[in-house]
């Protein structure tokens, strides 16, 4: 801007946790410019519909699974081909020249790695694309949707063995350390939630776990479906963060990772019609309410190794592969797109 540092005065406002125009700041250059043009101070805001057209969302992601059994109803093979548009890099908040370092954008494969690693013959491979429209990141970045496709990959073929969803996941995973506390994790998530196939009083369970940021974490949703609305009544978590300097901070961390993700599954939603994406105001931008909120949210943690890892965005990865897997054992009907909305076919 050419201003002398002496001449610049940034006052901050303190203000709870949150990103957005908190995180990323154009407008403050901007108003700068224009207050130095006009020679006086210059107020710069969107309006709620220019914050809507002009945000940045997480990008879709498109993935082709495919699956070999052998005889004894294991996986023999298995690859994933995954594409996103830009999460980390050439994004809003990285600039462009950083990509020639990274290399592959990290934010947009977390979550699509083989994670299965006693499967013989494995491969993942992830895929660019340039979209219309900006893109960044979102609380998980590409895990959320990345374990959605893997995990529920996985339910799928465990019932086309025939076999137990936990028992068919426990099986394929190696005995290095971190394999150690992936199968620890996902036993005390099934043992805790008492998991079973059965459908029990109108409702069902479903099971997913991730590893992201070398925390891995399981889940276990309980669910139900009134007319074509998908009812959470219960979530189980466990996790392993390593060394839990603050449990109940952790644990609340959890709680906010179930909340959002199922609020983004189930029914967050942005669209592109006639070149503009919609909705353009909150009013008929769907969020997860006080009321889908499920009554019980219960947390085991569990310490795997002496140092602290990370908490605020692991325990987003299986939520949405959970409520699907559920939704699977209660309809029938295999929900591969999010948000998640059950066919008229299947209604109660």
């Amino acid at each position: 801007l050419d201003i002398d540092v002496e001449n610049v005065n940034i006052i901050p406002t303190y203000l709870g946790g949150g990103f957005g125009r908190r995180l990323h700041t154009p407008h403050a250059v901007q108003a700068a410019l224009m207050s130095k043009a006009v020679g006086k101070p210059v107020k710069y805001f969107f309006s709620r519909k220019e914050e809507f057209q002009h945000d940045m969302f997480r990008p879709p992601t498109h993935h082709v699974i495919k699956g070999k059994l052998n005889a004894e109803g294991f996986l023999e093979a298995l690859e994933h081909d995954f594409v996103s548009g830009d999460v980390a890099t050439d994004s809003a908040l990285i600039p462009n020249a950083l990509t020639n370092f990274l290399g592959a954008d990290v934010g947009a494969i977390r979550g699509g790695f083989i994670q299965y690693t006693a499967v013989p013959n494995f491969k993942a491979v992830h895929w660019h694309v340039t979209l219309p429209f900006a893109t960044s990141w979102w609380r998980s970045l590409g895990l959320l949707a990345n374990t959605f496709a893997m995990e529920s990959f996985m339910d799928e073929m465990a019932i086309k063995a025939k076999k137990n969803a936990v028992d068919f996941r426990l099986a394929q995973i190696g005995g290095d350390a971190i394999d150690v506390r992936l199968k620890n994790v996902i036993r005390a998530a099934a043992e805790k939630a008492n998991y079973t196939e059965d459908i029990i009083d109108g409702k069902a369970m479903g099971f997913a776990a991730s590893i992201d940021a070398n925390t891995p974490c399981a889940q276990v949703a309980e669910v139900s479906e009134v007319g074509n609305e998908i009812i959470v009544h219960k979530v189980t978590v466990a996790m392993d963060p390593g060394l839990a300097v603050n449990p109940d901070q952790i644990r609340a961390q959890c709680e906010g990772s179930v909340i959002m993700g199922m609020s983004a599954v189930l029914y967050e939603k942005m669209e592109v019609e006639n070149g503009e994406l919609t909705p353009t105001i909150y009013g008929p931008y769907q969020m997860a309410l006080m009321k889908n909120a499920p009554k019980d949210i219960d947390v085991v943690l569990l310490q795997g190794k002496d140092t602290p890892g990370a908490v605020g965005e692991p325990p987003l990865g299986p939520i949405g592969a959970a409520i699907a897997n559920a939704v699977r054992r209660l309809t029938g009907e295999r929900l591969t797109e999010l948000p998640l909305k059950i066919s008229k076919n299947n209604l109660s």
